[in-house]
């Protein structure tokens, strides 16, 4: 962040973008400007200068030709992701970019495809499809320790096999998360989090992106606090579009316990 501006880094957009995911980086663009901060918004793309500096960092969800296409790209700027993720700057990765996000990608066929590194994770492809709505009761620390409801939607077909002490994201509330028979999903480790959820996640669900700007301005010394009046109509959206989701699936979808 410079004096005047909080720095977004959206890693891959052309490649990995494939389900709105640019919501998520205007939704951290629009609550930022509700509690007055501006923002720039940094598109890395392959073969760009390795980024060493960011606020937040955002990767959006491509299929696995994407994740292939884009070959030593991903070691090269991997050690400067896991760098920011380790002082502290939210790494924000969902759908694909949670897979891409983890130590290795393995497919059905043909060699792993090497992750980011930033979770101590594997994604394996080749588990049964999970296509739900998708409710959850995240574990993200930044939101105060309480249980938080959040609702997105999983389109995947892939087994994440967390490392010894990763903690999930969240516990499933109904959806299919990492893997049968563990009703858990994604990963975080310190700021940083893992999903499947898309949708996508951010808009659909305002107090998970305060959360992660809260993140990212508290490490820079700077309050975030977004005014209520000005974030009141998106919130009651969200509110809407979630409950829906909820009455959706406790009528076709729930999981009962």
């Amino acid at each position: 962040m410079t004096a005047d501006r909080l720095t977004i880094l959206h890693v891959y957009p052309r490649q990995m973008g494939v389900s709105g995911d640019r919501g998520n980086v205007a939704a951290l663009v629009r609550r930022a400007e509700a509690a007055d901060i501006a923002t720039e918004v940094i598109e890395y793309a392959p073969g760009d200068p390795v980024p060493t500096t960011a606020d937040v960092v955002v990767v959006g969800n491509g299929p696995l030709s994407a994740m292939r296409s884009l070959g030593a790209d991903v070691t090269r700027v991997g050690g400067a992701v896991r760098d920011l993720a380790a002082a502290g700057v939210p790494v924000v990765a969902v759908g694909g970019g949670f897979d891409l996000a983890t130590n290795e990608v393995v497919p059905t066929e043909g060699a792993p495809v090497a992750g980011f590194g930033v979770f101590d994770a594997r994604a394996v492809r080749g588990a049964e499809r999970r296509v739900n709505y998708f409710v959850l009761d995240t574990r993200y620390p930044l939101l105060g320790g309480a249980s938080t409801r959040l609702a997105g939607f999983e389109d995947h077909a892939t087994r994440i096999e967390l490392g010894a002490g990763v903690e999930p994201f969240a516990d499933v509330v109904s959806g299919g998360g990492n893997q049968a028979g563990a009703p858990v999903e994604g990963a975080i480790v310190g700021t940083s989090f893992g999903t499947h959820t898309q949708g996508p996640i951010l808009p659909l669900n305002p107090q998970l992106t305060d959360a992660v700007l809260a993140a990212a301005t508290a490490r820079l010394d700077r309050a975030y606090q977004p005014d209520a009046e000005r974030t009141a109509t998106v919130d009651r959206y969200a509110r809407e579009a979630r409950a829906t989701i909820d009455r959706y699936v406790d009528k076709a979808f729930k999981r009962i316990a």
